[in-house]
C-alpha cells in the first residue's frame, strides 16, 4: 500500500516548522535567500527593445548558481527534517556529497523532455502540414505548447519525490532516476495535488508581496525619498518571504517521500 495523507504530511509539517524552526529557518534563509535574490536580478522582468538597452545574457548567468542552491537547500533541509539529531553542517556536507548525483538526474530528465518535445513537435507539424495547416499561425503554436507541456507535467509529477530520495538515499544518477518515478507510481493524483497546493500558495505570496509588501515598500520610498535603498529592501523581505515559502515546501515534500518510501520497496 503506497497511499498517504496529504492532510497528515501538511499537520506533520506543521509540527516539525514548529518544533525545529530555530534549526531550520537560518539555513533556509542562508541558501533559498541568495538564491532568490539572483534570479530576481538574473530574470528580466521587460525584456528591452532591440538596441534600447543591454542585452539580459550576463544576468542570466546567475540564474545557473541560484539553481545549485536552491537543490543545495533540498538536499540539507530534507536531511534535517528526516535525521533526528543532525547537525547543519553534516547535512550541509552530506547535501554537497548528493549535489552532482541530484544535478546529473535533473540534467537527464531536462534532455528526456527537450527529446520528447521535438518529437512532439516535429510529428505535430508534420501532421498540420499534410493536411494544409500552417503550423506557425497562433492557433497551432499554442496547441504544440500544450502538446508538449502535458508530458513536462506528468514527468514533473511523477518525479517530485526525486530530490528528497537522492537526499536519502544511496544510488546512483540512472538508479535515482528509476527510484524517482517508482515512488510516483499509483500516487499521482495525490502528487499532483501536492504541486496544485504550492502553485497556489506561491500565486498568493506573490499577491501579498505585490500589493501589501510592494505598497509598504513604495510608501517608503515616497517618504524618505530613497527609492534605491527602497528597492533594495523590498527584494531582501520578498526574498526572506519566499525563502520561507520554500522551506515549508521542501519539509512537506520530504515528509511526504518518507510516509511514501516506507511502503515502497
Amino acid at each position: 500500500m503506497k497511499s498517504f495523507s496529504l492532510g497528515a504530511a501538511w499537520e506533520e509539517t506543521i509540527a516539525l516548522l514548529r518544533r525545529e524552526h530555530a534549526l531550520l529557518v537560518p539555513v533556509a534563509l542562508a541558501l533559498f535567500g541568495p538564491a532568490q535574490i539572483m534570479i530576481e536580478l538574473g530574470v528580466p522582468h521587460e525584456m528591452p527593445a532591440a538596441g534600447t538597452g543591454p542585452a539580459p545574457g550576463g544576468a542570466l548567468l546567475l540564474v545557473f548558481p541560484a539553481m545549485i542552491l536552491v537543490f543545495l537547500a533540498n538536499l540539507a533541509i530534507t536531511r534535517l527534517a528526516l535525521i533526528p539529531g543532525i547537525s547543519v553542517a553534516e547535512a550541509l556536507s552530506s547535501g554537497l556529497r548528493r549535489l552532482p548525483r541530484a544535478l546529473g538526474a535533473t540534467l537527464l530528465l531536462g534532455a528526456a523532455v527537450m527529446g520528447i518535445g521535438i518529437v512532439i513537435v516535429t510529428g505535430a507539424t508534420i501532421g498540420i502540414l499534410s493536411f494544409g495547416g500552417d503550423p506557425r499561425s497562433p492557433t497551432m503554436a499554442s496547441q504544440l505548447v500544450v502538446l508538449v507541456m502535458i508530458p513536462v507535467l506528468v514527468l514533473l509529477v511523477r518525479m517530485l519525490l526525486l530530490v528528497p530520495s537522492v537526499a536519502m538515499e544511496d544510488r546512483g544518477t540512472i538508479d535515482s532516476i528509476r527510484r524517482g518515478w517508482a515512488l510516483g507510481k499509483g500516487i499521482a493524483l495525490r502528487l499532483a495535488a501536492m504541486l496544485a497546493l504550492l502553485l497556489l500558495l506561491t500565486m498568493v505570496v506573490q499577491l501579498i508581496e505585490t500589493f501589501v509588501v510592494g505598497s509598504l515598500f513604495q510608501l517608503l520610498a515616497l517618504a524618505t525619498d530613497q527609492g534605491e535603498l527602497a528597492k533594495i529592501l523590498h527584494m531582501l523581505v520578498n526574498a526572506a518571504i519566499d525563502s520561507l515559502l520554500s522551506l515549508g515546501f521542501t519539509v512537506y515534500v520530504a515528509l511526504a517521500y518518507r510516509a511514501v518510501a516506507a511502503r515502497v520497496a
